[in-house]
């Protein structure tokens, strides 16, 4: 009988999971749909021979700017910045870190806090950047042509985040086996540190600068002292319909709710122990069905 449940291919989990209507797999989207567009052009302006520069415009008017006198007139790349890649194994990095990260993230915690870290984490990226180009000597011959881009801090905000969320949970790494997330989130850490004087110091910079938000941010999080601001409602083009209110819960409210749901479930399995399954109710089996459906 098991032998014939259909099981779907990765290629198809994988085509599922970009169609829902959620923060991580819209995160993905665009930032796979912005690099399709900036190299896209690229070829047009090679093939045309046109000498339009698109690298440079892209840098100009999305890149985050380590001058500070351009940030006014170019506010909105400090948000823009955290979706433009050049380079097709860069984004391709840091998609599968979101990606694998990005899962664990919501399971845990929610997309709406996934929403807020990405872009604020990209943020805080860039604020340690600013900083770190225009107060040491060593970076003031570069502030005037330099950029940031790429989705680096934002990713490493949520690997830093639900590092320190879960600081025990253990995940498998080729040719190191399993490792606690801590350690794995510290060591990003410390070689973006040990790779500051490398060709890219401006990317490892704001990659710590991520990494101090997530650990900030959890800090906040148990404190109860972050914002109910739901960001999330930016990326849905129409209500959903779930088992679950559609309003926003606090996390007192949800985790009372998780609570009785569970109690209620522990009830259903003690009488089916005692009594067998047909001694339930409709209600009951219902109630059991449904959460059958959301562990799978």
């Amino acid at each position: 009988m098991s032998g014939n449940i259909y099981e779907p291919s990765p290629w198809q989990q994988f085509k599922a999971f970009l169609i829902r209507r959620e923060a991580l797999p819209r995160l993905i989207i665009v930032n796979v749909a912005v690099w399709v567009i900036i190299s896209f052009l690229k070829v047009v302006n090679l093939l045309s021979g046109s000498f339009f520069p698109v690298d440079a415009f892209t840098l100009k008017w999305f890149g985050a700017p380590a001058n500070p006198i351009d940030l006014p007139t170019r506010f909105w790349t400090v948000i823009t910045y955290s979706f433009i890649h050049f380079d097709f194994f860069h984004i391709l990095f840091n998609l599968l870190w979101l990606y694998w990260m990005g899962i664990l993230f919501i399971e845990y915690l929610s997309s709406r806090r996934l929403i807020w870290v990405y872009l604020l984490g990209g943020v805080s990226g860039y604020l340690i950047y600013l900083l770190a180009f225009n107060l040491l000597p060593s970076f003031s011959p570069l502030v005037e042509n330099s950029y940031l881009i790429g989705a680096s801090a934002s990713v490493m905000a949520v690997v830093s985040t639900i590092a320190f969320y879960l600081p025990n949970y253990k995940i498998h790494l080729l040719f190191f086996g399993r490792i606690k997330l801590i350690w794995l989130a510290i060591g990003l850490f410390v070689i973006d540190f040990l790779m500051i004087s490398s060709s890219n110091p401006g990317g490892h910079l704001a990659h710590m600068g991520g990494f101090l938000f997530g650990y900030i941010y959890i800090l906040l999080f148990r404190h109860n002292l972050l914002p109910h601001i739901d960001p999330l409602s930016w990326f849905r083009t129409k209500p959903r319909v779930t088992y679950r209110s559609s309003t926003f819960k606090t996390d007192e409210e949800y985790n009372k709710e998780k609570k009785q749901r569970q109690e209620e479930i522990d009830r259903i399995l003690d009488k089916i122990k005692e009594s067998g399954y047909q001694s339930l109710t409709q209600k009951e089996k219902e109630i059991l069905f449904r959460a059958s459906k959301h562990e799978n």
